[in-house]
């Protein structure tokens, strides 16, 4: 334990100015979104619409999501990330209070795809901002203390949001509505705060180099053919994973209200111990890295989380459900700043913009294509078949994603850029 915390505060005393002033900016702006993200889909219900109303929603949101994360994480590459979030930043927040007040269908659907298209320029911008104001050896760790500030971030703002809910609807007697109205009014409220830290923001000595390396496209292939080719890569695993992912993560807080009859303050407690357990994942997750190495660390997680998820699949008692949760919610996601630091550095600095964008624009992709075959199931066949068989699609679909990142990249078949250029 002793060598952990060591570990971990030469870590913090070499970290940048601006990454100091991100992490501020990500606590305060996860908080807000994690509080929104709880109670959205519950108000959407609340309003008397439907699961499938819920799914088009989050497919709105994703596909708006996949449209605009290329050409945003083109911006990023060319003007630098600070104008990119700045931009994103202010019209995510105006999306969220319209998203808070709307109640008509139609006006609801446009909220959602505005509302995902300014968060995905600010998306774009996240891993390119931290791989450029950090060397290649406090990545791991960068990642892995960033993912857990999210975790934690969220951990405050679900907890609180669903907490904010029933208080404000049997301590003040409003209705059910409007409670919730007032808690996603405050969870925007929250995320408005990250504008403080965000201004701070200071050009790095990374980002002025990889703005002057930029190539037209014609040369990029000749001159980064890797970087590409790594890219595709990435696109396809995103694609399967965020295909499988789709099918169960947007409706997390809807299974247990439909399954078990849950509490929205039982459903905040719930999700935010998955937030805070997979907070601790991250933490502890460099020195699985240093036993395993990064490649076999992705894999050994993403497939122990497997058997987690089937006992939420099936489980028909809350308490062991939610224990499943807990424990795939963890290992899955512990994985995610591993793979992500693979990915940073085996993609060359002026092209690393483009590779973020192109992962997260699939992942809203694969949540697209997902959300009405899940909220399909759950329809056809109730809360239990319906969620089951949406589980276990996702279990296979994980299983191979594994199988094919170890053929990928198990075998040393590229070389990270910083060494190549050593």
């Amino acid at each position: 334990m002793a060598n952990l915390l060591y570990e971990w505060k030469e870590q913090f005393q070499g970290y940048s100015r601006n990454i100091l002033l991100f992490f501020g900016f990500n606590f305060v702006w996860n908080l807000g979104l994690g509080m929104f993200g709880l109670v959205y889909n519950l108000y959407v219900k609340s309003l008397g619409y439907d699961q499938t109303m819920v799914g088009s929603i989050v497919g709105m949101s994703s596909l708006a999501a996949a449209i605009i994360l290329i050409p945003a994480g083109m911006m990023n590459d060319r003007f630098g990330p600070k104008r990119v979030i700045s931009f994103g930043l202010f019209c995510v927040i105006a999306a969220l209070v319209a998203r808070s007040l709307i109640a008509d269908q139609h006006g609801m659907l446009i909220s959602s795809f505005l509302g995902g298209a300014a968060l995905a320029v600010v998306s774009a911008t996240i891993l390119p901002f931290m791989a450029n104001n950090s060397s290649p050896q406090q990545r791991v760790h960068l990642f892995s203390f960033n993912m857990a500030l999210v975790m934690v971030a969220n951990v405050v703002g679900i907890a609180l949001g669903g907490a904010l809910c029933d208080f404000f609807h049997f301590s003040f007697g409003l209705e059910e509505i409007l409670s919730l109205r007032v808690t996603l009014l405050i969870g925007a409220g929250f995320a408005a705060l990250g504008v403080i830290p965000m201004f701070m923001f200071e050009k790095s000595e990374q980002e002025v180099r990889s703005q002057r390396e930029r190539l037209q496209w014609k040369q990029m292939w000749t001159v980064h053919r890797t970087s590409l080719q790594v890219i595709g890569i990435f696109v396809l695993l995103g694609l399967l994973s965020s295909t499988a992912g789709g099918m169960i993560v947007p409706y997390l807080n809807v299974y247990f209200e439909d399954r078990f009859e849950a509490s929205k303050t039982a459903i905040g407690i719930i999700v935010a111990l998955g937030q805070g357990a997979t907070a601790v994942a991250f933490l502890i997750g460099p020195m699985i890295v240093k036993r395993f190495g990064e490649v076999k660390s992705v894999v050994y997680l993403q497939l122990s989380s497997i058997p987690f998820l089937l006992i939420t699949a099936f489980s028909a008692n809350f308490h062991l459900s939610s224990v499943g949760y807990l424990f795939r919610q963890a290992l899955m996601n512990a994985a995610n700043p591993f793979y992500n630091s693979i990915k940073m550095s085996y993609v060359h600095r002026s092209m690393r913009g483009l590779a973020s964008s192109s992962g997260e624009a699939v992942f809203n992709l694969g949540w697209f294509l997902a959300s009405p075959v899940s909220t399909g199931l759950v329809y056809h066949y109730g809360p239990y078949y319906g969620y089951a068989y949406a589980f276990c699609i996702t279990a296979v679909v994980y299983t191979l994603i594994s199988c094919l990142f170890l053929v990928f990249f198990g075998k040393n078949r590229f070389k990270p850029i910083e060494e190549a250029e050593s």
